[in-house]
C-alpha cells in the first residue's frame, strides 16, 4: 500500500511556508514525470528560481509559460544542452554555478530508453546509460559546492532505487556487444548510480540524496521506446493496457516533490520544515525513513514509497570494492571525453 496521498499533498503545500526564495535545476523536466515534479515545485514554492535542462529551447517555451501561470513570482531559465553528452551536462553545472551561491534541490529524471538497439553518442557512450548514470552523477558531482550551501540541499535521482542488480564487472561501460541489452543497461545505470551516489551521500553529509523508483507512470516514454512496427505495436497493443495500471504525470510529480523535501527522505527535517513544522495526514510528526548502508547512505525508496531494502545486492557488491571499482570507472569515463 502506498503512502497515502493527502499526506503527501498536505506535505508539498507547506511549501509555500518557506519565504526564502529556492533555488532548483531540474534535468528531464521538459515532460513524464520531471515536468510534473516542475509544476508542483513552481506552484507550491513562494519565489523559487528554476533552471530547466532542455535539446531546444524554442519547444520549451510553452513550459516556462505554463509556469508563470502558475507562479508569476517565479524565475525560470532554459539551459539549452543535451545531456546524452557528458561536455554539456558539464556545462548545466558551469552555468549554475554561474548563477547561483548555493542550490537547494536537484532533480534528475532525464532518461533514455530505445528497443531499437545500443544508440551510441558522439561520445562513444550509450544513450542510456549516459543519459541515467553518467551526466546525473557528473551534474551532481560539480554542483556539490552549491549544494552544500544550502540550509537543506537535497538530490532526487528518479529511476530505480532499490531495484539494483547484478554488474558485469569487467566492462561496466557494456562497451562490448555481447554485454549489452536493454535490461542490462538499465541495471548497470540504477546499480552504479546507487554505489556512486552512496559516496557522495558519506562524503557530503549535509545533502540528502534520493534514489526513487516511480513505479509505472504514464509518460511519453511509452510511445518512444521503438520505431517501426515493434513501435506501431507498443504504441497500440502494450501501451493502452499498461496505462491502465499506471499512476497518472500529476500523481508522479506530486510524489516526487514529497521525496524532495519531506523529513522523511531528508537527512535533516526536510525543506517544508524551513517553514513550518512537517506533519503527518493524521497530525503527527513524519518519520524519517532508514538510509541505505546503515544509514550512510542515500534513501533507496520504492513505488510505494517505502524505504527500500536491497541489501541482498548492495551488501555482496560492497564487499567486493565494487564501489571504488564503479568510482574509478566513472571517472575514466569523464576524463575520457575531456
Amino acid at each position: 500500500m502506498a503512502i497515502d496521498l493527502q499526506t503527501v499533498l498536505n506535505s508539498n503545500s507547506r511549501l509555500a511556508s518557506v519565504k526564502t526564495p529556492l533555488v532548483a535545476l531540474f534535468v528531464g523536466a521538459t515532460s513524464g514525470i520531471g515536468l510534473g515534479a516542475l509544476k508542483e515545485f513552481a506552484q507550491h514554492a513562494t519565489d523559487p528560481r528554476v533552471y530547466i535542462v532542455a535539446r531546444n529551447v524554442k519547444t520549451a517555451g510553452s513550459i516556462v509559460d505554463e509556469l508563470r501561470a502558475l507562479n508569476p513570482r517565479g524565475q525560470y531559465e532554459i539551459i539549452e544542452k543535451n545531456v546524452s553528452l557528458i561536455k554539456d551536462a558539464e556545462a548545466v553545472a558551469e552555468f549554475v554555478k554561474a548563477k547561483e551561491s548555493s542550490l537547494d534541490l536537484l532533480f534528475l529524471s532525464v532518461g533514455f530508453v530505445s528497443l531499437d538497439g545500443r544508440q551510441d553518442t558522439t561520445e562513444g557512450l550509450d544513450a542510456s546509460m549516459t543519459t541515467r548514470y553518467y551526466s546525473r552523477l557528473r551534474i551532481s558531482q560539480l554542483l556539490l559546492p552549491l549544494l552544500n550551501r544550502a540550509t537543506s540541499p537535497h538530490v532526487v535521482s528518479i529511476l530505480a532505487g532499490g531495484m539494483e542488480g547484478s554488474l558485469q564487472e569487467d566492462d561496466l561501460g557494456l562497451r562490448q556487444a555481447r554485454n549489452w541489452s536493454v535490461a542490462r543497461a538499465s541495471v548497470h545505470s540504477a546499480t552504479m548510480g546507487t554505489l556512486a551516489l552512496e559516496k557522495l551521500a558519506a562524503e557530503n553529509p549535509h545533502v540528502s540524496f534520493v534514489h526513487a523508483y516511480p513505479g509505472m507512470v504514464s509518460t511519453p516514454l511509452f510511445d518512444r521506446l521503438a520505431s517501426g512496427v515493434a513501435g506501431l505495436l507498443l504504441r497500440w497493443l502494450v501501451v493502452p493496457v499498461i496505462r491502465l495500471f499506471s499512476r497518472s504525470v500529476a500523481e508522479a510529480g506530486q510524489r516526487s516533490l514529497f521525496l524532495a523535501t519531506s523529513t522523511r527522505y531528508s537527512v535533516d527535517d526536510g525543506i517544508v520544515a524551513l517553514g513550518a513544522v512537517q506533519t503527518g495526514g493524521s497530525g503527527g510528526a513524519l518519520q524519517r525513513g532508514a538510509r541505505s548502508n546503515g544509514g550512510k547512505g542515500i534513501f533507496l525508496v520504492n513505488a510505494s514509497g517505502y524505504i527500500a531494502d536491497n541489501e541482498k545486492v548492495l551488501a555482496p557488491l560492497r564487499m567486493k570494492d565494487m564501489e571504488r571499482k564503479v568510482w574509478e570507472h566513472t571517472a575514466a569515463v569523464f576524463n575520457s571525453v575531456r
